[in-house]
């Protein structure tokens, strides 16, 4: 294998680079401990809000529900969904907010989880309802053959 000596260089530069800033100034702080002192402020209400918002905007499974059983349209609810992903990464970070709040954001994707399960995505209800898939049976190689088979014959005969 052929490595140029401009790669290498630069390997030697990223191990050093990594290593550098892992120094022991750095450390895993934990924001987000305790238990609610006012769960009902508005300020938690909010965070919950936006927590919930969030991990429906992350998870595709729950995006698509969301959307399809919103009378809103895709794009408002996309504005929203991704509005509140932009928004939770500064609540979790506030200190004072998950003090007082708790940590609402696994709240959320374990409440997400088991609402799924219950077809329940956001406030809406029928996920069962919702198409489930696209069929891949053995009837797809019969149909993608005839396909191709048609679009070959037109361009045999083309002029």
């Amino acid at each position: 294998m052929h490595q140029s000596f401009f790669a290498k260089v630069l390997l030697l530069f990223t191990v050093f680079f990594t290593v550098g800033l892992a120094g022991p100034e750095m450390q895993v702080v934990r924001r987000q401990t305790g238990t609610p002192t006012d769960p009902t402020a508005p300020q938690c209400m909010d965070y919950s809000a936006t927590a919930n918002l969030s991990t429906i905007a992350s998870n595709s499974t729950y995006r698509a529900a969301y959307m399809l059983l919103s009378p809103l349209g895709s794009m408002p609810n996309a504005k929203v969904l991704d509005a509140a992903k932009l928004k939770l990464p500064a609540m979790t970070m506030d200190q004072t907010l998950n003090a007082q709040c708790g940590n609402l954001t696994t709240v959320a994707l374990q409440g997400a989880e088991t609402n799924l399960t219950n077809n329940i995505v956001g406030p809406f209800t029928g996920v069962d309802t919702l198409p489930q898939g696209i069929y891949a049976g053995p009837a797809v190689v019969f149909i993608v053959s005839a396909v191709v088979i048609w679009f070959c014959l037109i361009w045999g005969f083309m002029p």
